[in-house]
């Protein structure tokens, strides 16, 4: 009788309909692959260790090459600086040593070469001061003379004469002006160029169509000799 119960539970407990079968059956198969896929793949994926040689010899080499651009940027600049100081008559060097300055810890700079970091260099010039210098330059198109810096906000004859002998200007880095194709707003912003000679140099271009030659300037109003030799290194004139 027993045994007859125990029979009946197992029965009602687990006897499946097709359907339930067909799910056991399936939800088996699942079960196995994922069993079977935990074993054949790693629980972890080790990757390789990245190898950097290659970037850090382009690095490497990049550098090289930069600090020889710089060796030789810095070789041309005293150069140029040895030739025009002869030229003047005002560095003296040391016969015992060749050529190379007495002082070592001096600074020559070319004005229209140097970057903010160079001029910081310089005696009495800070950032704020380099900057000036450098949008200076760019207004005007390039220093023609080195007393130029006295036209740079701030600068006064104390400071300049602490630096006077530390640059010099080479003569043929001024950028000029195409006299014919400058706008007005461009021409305005010269700090040679106030608003009643620009307004008076383009009103002659329009009604002239163009300037044939530089010597026409001399005929607009508020242009006298003085003014007339400042502002001509600045210009040119292209059909």
């Amino acid at each position: 009788m027993k045994n007859m119960d125990l029979f009946r539970l197992f029965s009602d407990y687990f006897s499946f309909n097709k359907a339930e079968q067909k799910g056991i059956f399936v939800l088996g198969i699942i079960l196995f692959l994922v069993v079977l896929a935990n074993s054949v793949i790693p629980r972890e994926l080790v990757n390789p260790p990245a190898d950097y040689t290659a970037f850090e010899q382009e690095v490497r080499a990049f550098e090289i090459a930069w600090q020889k651009a710089e060796d030789s940027i810095a070789s041309a600049r005293l150069k140029k600086f040895q030739t025009y100081s002869n030229r003047q008559g005002f560095y003296n060097y040391d016969t015992g040593l060749t050529g190379k300055p007495v002082k070592k810890s001096e600074v020559f700079l070319e004005l229209n070469a140097a970057d903010t970091f160079d001029l910081q260099r310089l005696k009495g010039i800070g950032s704020s001061f380099a900057r000036r210098i450098v949008n200076y330059r760019k207004r005007l198109g390039g220093f023609n003379d080195k007393k130029q810096l006295l036209e740079v906000f701030g600068m006064d004859h104390v400071r300049y004469d602490e630096i006077a002998e530390n640059v010099w200007v080479e003569p043929d880095s001024v950028h000029p002006i195409n006299l014919n194709y400058i706008t007005f707003k461009e021409l305005l912003r010269h700090p040679y160029f106030p608003f009643e000679i620009t307004k008076a140099i383009m009103i002659y271009r329009q009604k002239n169509k163009k300037f044939k030659q530089l010597e026409e300037l001399k005929g607009i109003e508020g242009i006298n000799d003085s003014i007339y030799k400042k502002i001509t290194v600045y210009l040119m004139i292209n059909p």
